[in-house]
């Protein structure tokens, strides 16, 4: 067996969906999600520093990329259009507390959580 590419790339990259529908005034959370992908190396080694010297240097890691790892989301600038990744993101930081779920969220996933693990050990 052999690994092509094109064919596993969705399997082996982890994904988490982050549901936050009640936040933004709709009646369920799943009515409004977003998907995001982990982090390449380079940015997850980042990510662990800016968690590291504190919320603000996380937040500020994350406004600039978190457009560049949502692969999906539900969310419209109209009936039939779709808002691009970085309203989205502009979109998430305009309330504190969706901010917040969706980075805590984003950073209790199982690949950080494994990644922590593989750190310890």
């Amino acid at each position: 067996m052999k690994y092509v590419r094109k064919k596993a790339y969705e399997n082996a990259i982890q994904k988490v969906k982050i549901e936050f529908g009640t936040l933004i005034g709709l009646e369920k959370d799943e009515d409004a999600y977003v998907v995001l992908k982990e982090l390449p190396t380079l940015e997850m080694m980042q990510l662990n520093e800016a968690h590291e010297k504190g919320r603000k240097e996380l937040l500020e890691f994350f406004v600039e990329v978190l457009p560049l790892i949502i692969v999906e989301h539900n969310l419209y600038e109209t009936e039939t259009e779709k808002m691009s990744n970085d309203d989205v993101a502009r979109f998430i930081y305009e309330k504190l507390d969706l901010t917040g779920k969706v980075i805590g969220e984003y950073a209790s996933a199982s690949f950080f959580t494994r990644q922590n693990a593989e750190d310890a050990s």
